[in-house]
């Protein structure tokens, strides 16, 4: 009888065990603000780069981003420039659809709308950037190095 009650009881434990799943985690989501960043470049129609190459038509320290308020003022978006992986990281609003400027240099300027969405996969239900349009013209999005390629 000792041993039916412990083959039961660990009969009890293994089945308890063996029922959860890995899906079940807790996921931490972070408390503090995580931003939407779009990682951007600028080439010409043959690839060739505008903004970082060896002889680059726009200079990253003359290019200024900014959004349009509903007073019709400007306001400056944070973006930083990193020259060694070429891109232009932009720091976006979390909405549905955006829109800002990128003025490469003064009479030069492209409005940039943006698409996000909440990502139901994610634990974190955060949003999720699907598109970048440069004066309606679908950008082109590199997954293996996260860029959005611009074309001018």
């Amino acid at each position: 009888m000792k041993n039916y009650l412990k083959f039961l009881i660990l009969s009890i434990i293994a089945v308890s065990i063996g029922s959860c799943k890995s899906e079940d985690e807790i996921v931490a989501c972070p408390d503090i603000y995580v931003p939407l960043v779009a990682n951007i470049n600028y080439v010409d129609n043959s690839g060739k780069d505008l903004i970082f190459g060896d002889n680059p038509l726009y200079a990253p320290a003359n290019i200024k981003m900014y959004k349009v308020l509903a007073n019709d003022q400007t306001a400056p978006i944070n973006f930083t420039i990193n020259k060694d992986a070429k891109f232009l990281s932009v720091t976006l609003d979390k909405v549905e659809n955006g829109t800002f400027y990128i003025e490469l240099k003064p009479g030069v300027t492209d409005k940039i709308t943006y698409t996000t969405k909440i990502d139901e996969n994610s634990p974190c239900k955060d949003y999720k950037l699907i598109d970048i349009k440069q004066n309606d013209v679908f950008a082109k999005y590199d997954g293996k190095t996260q860029i959005w390629t611009l074309e001018k």
